[in-house]
């Protein structure tokens, strides 16, 4: 598992985009990272999204070791993991984003596989 330490501006701009498009819907995706940082957007066929909650497709992405964690949105405007997010943060990947409306730049938060904050870069 790699150890991520910043983000891709586009794909943060692209994150944010696509939950506000999303909302009042919960937006959910895979991130791709390569050395450390996240570097794609990955959309999860599958995926099951409600104005509560999403259900990431996860078992249809291909095996792929550069897939670092995941994304979501909470349109309730507070981007703090809640207790189903901590279970699944624990079981996929390594670094977990959360948007929260109204979707600007500093709308975000990242947490690692047990919910703690992690700083990410914009880069």
């Amino acid at each position: 598992m790699q150890k991520v330490h910043s983000i891709r501006r586009k794909v943060l701009r692209m994150i944010l985009a696509a939950s506000k498009d999303q909302f009042p819907n919960e937006f959910s995706a895979a991130l791709r990272a390569k050395d450390g940082v996240v570097t794609e957007l990955l959309l999860m066929p599958g995926t099951m999204s409600g104005t509560r909650s999403a259900i990431p497709g996860i078992h249809n992405l291909a095996i792929d070791f550069s897939v670092a964690g995941s994304v979501h949105s909470h349109p309730s405007g507070y981007p703090i993991p809640s207790e189903a997010d901590l279970n699944f943060f624990q079981k996929f990947g390594t670094i977990h984003i959360i948007v929260a409306k109204p979707y600007g730049e500093n709308d975000w938060r990242a947490y690692d596989i047990r919910g703690n904050n992690v700083k990410l870069e914009v880069v």
